[in-house]
């Protein structure tokens, strides 16, 4: 239901050829693949047992529908590129089983790293129990490690990405790729590296301050680079796009 939802938008807003319209037995195991990772979100936490632990189960809904939108947009990213070229074997089965491997690890300290979020919400609400809990589950030293972790995650996903945006561009008269769909597939590179680079200034952050109680913190704030990076960056797309398109109308 929700691929053939997507299919539709790509179909109505774009002028891609898109050529993985039908799914195979590759989207089926990439689709069974996310369903896995975002179950061991799911199984990762112990069933409660007693009341205290189910508004603690409650408390984790925040991190739980984080980690989901995280997911699922990444899962966005991984469907229109097989939308878009339709590739079924080659180099792409590589880099496809690649990808797919580090989804599965960054599951954990994605979870692990959003669950520190519960520490504001436990402190508004006064819940000290829960905060003893949550703040013995890592030290404020040991954040920076954390960010560690998840920025070498987060960064790997874009830049994997990238390389097969890059073989599908190295497939470009295989696949018959005009003008338009070779500019997309261009920036489609260059977004994934973009998005892949602020992970990375986060891990270089934290490694500079590690040990340090300011490593978790300035390694995080560095996300907030996306903002100004990524709003440049799809203005100037906008615009090439738009004066590319003038182009091919007037040629034609």
């Amino acid at each position: 239901m929700l691929r053939d939802g997507l299919s539709k938008l790509y179909i109505k807003n774009s002028e891609f050829r898109n050529r993985g319209e039908i799914p195979g037995r590759l989207e089926n195991f990439h689709d069974a693949i996310f369903a896995l990772s975002i179950t061991l979100l799911l199984i990762s936490s112990e069933p409660p047992t007693h009341f205290s632990q189910i508004k603690h189960f409650v408390y984790d809904l925040v991190p739980f529908a984080l980690c989901i939108v995280l997911i699922v947009m990444t899962w966005q990213g991984h469907f229109i590129f097989f939308y878009r070229y339709g590739f079924q074997k080659g180099k792409i089965l590589f880099l496809d089983g690649l990808f797919l491997f580090i989804v599965l690890f960054y599951v954990y300290p994605l979870k692990f790293l959003t669950r520190l979020i519960e520490i504001p919400i436990a402190s508004l609400i006064n819940d000290q129990a829960l905060l003893i809990e949550l703040r013995g589950t890592i030290s404020i030293q040991d954040i920076g490690d954390l960010m560690i972790i998840y920025g070498l995650g987060a960064s790997s996903v874009f830049l994997v990405m990238a390389l097969m945006y890059r073989y599908a561009l190295t497939q470009k008269e295989e696949i018959g790729l005009n003008q338009i769909e070779i500019f997309d597939t261009k920036i489609s590179i260059q977004n994934n590296i973009l998005m892949g680079s602020v992970p990375l200034i986060s891990v270089l952050l934290a490694i500079a301050f590690r040990g340090h109680w300011r490593a978790g913190m300035i390694s995080g704030f560095s996300y907030f680079l996306y903002f100004p990076i990524m709003f440049v960056f799809g203005a100037r797309a906008v615009k090439n796009r738009k004066k590319l398109l003038e182009t091919i109308t007037t040629e034609s």
